[in-house]
């Protein structure tokens, strides 16, 4: 499920790396990050946020949230120019970092929430503060967790959330380029239903076109049962490297089952973003049986001529599956549907400034959204 895997990535993300997770400098991995230093990054984004609150006409008043607070690196920030901060996390062990390194005890405090409802009073904060997380939560959680942050808000109060709305269109391969054969090499013949696996494959480019690092190819997982997709928006795994005509590489994808167990069809394919998919542009993909069961599979049974699934982890500890992000993933949420769900609510979304938060393959928006009366 979904909000599963993003609990069980962030709980993982926050065990091992959390300061990375939060800031994901390649040369601050594995512990790199001083505490000082890593707070003291907070400094530039808070003032930004109250910035363009003033300039609405806004204040972050006296009691803010800060919604997925991660290491607590803004939560210690707003402590600058809020009387009482809260940070709310779905990972314990971020929460439970932020705990161990917090500078403001007796007006910063931390706590984890389900991912579903905050454990909060309504219009219970003055402010809300949002950056470099609702991005990490799939399309149904982020509507969800945008509701709940417009229920805890006070009426006149502001809410200040960052969210990417859509890939940047990167330098677009011509259909002929979009040549692949995609071998599997390690596939699950069963799955339990919600189970996420990693999905083993050689690719191998079949255009006379050079793939570019960078460009968003990524190689993409479908579930299809009857001939239909059942779930399309599934795991990424970008092409490490520029890779030639007539190179292969081995990639692996996570691909997370249906939750009704059934026999369906997992489909591996070549992707573009915001371009197409190959086989959309008339390239091959590969498509295997799995049969999805009820019950949680520890490791698939191989079989003559099937690929031997690779074993599954503990749902606790998920592993990276051949990423360098700790299993991140990102989404974006389209900005006419951030002032259609607020202007439902009886709020206004005051300013959509661009901003690049979500890092150069994404267009991003920091929204200011002024709290309206309870209806």
């Amino acid at each position: 499920m979904a909000l599963d895997r993003l609990k069980s990535t962030w709980e993982n993300l926050g065990r091992v790396d959390p300061r990375w997770a939060v800031l994901t400098d390649p040369a601050r991995r594995h512990g790199g990050w001083d505490t000082d230093e890593f707070l003291a990054t907070a400094a530039g984004p808070v003032q930004r946020v109250r910035d363009l609150a003033e300039a609405a006409g806004l204040t972050l008043g006296d009691r803010a949230l800060d919604f997925g607070c991660g290491a607590g690196r803004l939560s210690n920030g707003l402590a600058a120019h809020v009387d009482t901060v809260v940070g709310v996390d779905i990972a314990q062990s971020m929460v439970d970092e932020a705990v161990r390194i917090n500078r403001f005890p007796d007006r910063v405090s931390f706590t984890a929430y389900d991912g579903q409802r905050l454990p909060f009073d309504d219009e219970s904060f003055d402010s809300v503060v949002s950056l470099i997380s609702i991005q990490h939560s799939p399309p149904a959680v982020q509507l969800a967790c945008l509701v709940e942050l417009h229920r805890v808000t006070k009426p006149g109060g502001v809410l200040v959330l960052q969210m990417p709305a859509r890939p940047n269109k990167p330098t677009e391969l011509t259909p002929d380029a979009m040549r692949a054969h995609i071998e599997p090499l390690g596939a699950p013949r069963s799955v339990g239903a919600g189970q996420s696996v990693a999905v083993h494959a050689k690719v191998t480019n079949t255009s006379s076109t050079v793939w570019p690092a960078g460009q968003l190819i990524r190689l993409g997982n479908h579930w299809l049962r009857d001939g239909e997709p059942v779930r399309w928006n599934d795991g990424r795994t970008d092409i490490p490297h520029d890779l030639a005509p007539g190179s292969s590489v081995e990639m692996q994808v996570p691909a997370a089952a249906p939750d009704e167990p059934g026999q369906y069809v997992l489909e591996l394919d070549l992707v573009q973003e915001a371009v197409s998919w190959f086989a959309e542009a008339g390239g091959t993909s590969v498509r295997m049986p799995v049969e999805v069961v009820s019950a949680p599979v520890v490791v698939a049974a191989p079989a003559a001529e099937t690929p031997v699934a690779a074993p599954e982890e503990s749902p606790a500890e998920p592993p990276a599956q051949g990423r360098d992000d700790g299993g991140m993933e990102m989404f974006g949420v389209d900005p006419t549907l951030v002032r259609l769900l607020f202007a439902h609510c009886g709020s206004d979304v005051v300013e959509a400034v661009p901003d690049d938060m979500a890092g150069s393959e994404w267009e991003s928006y920091t929204y200011v959204i002024r709290r309206g009366a309870t209806l």
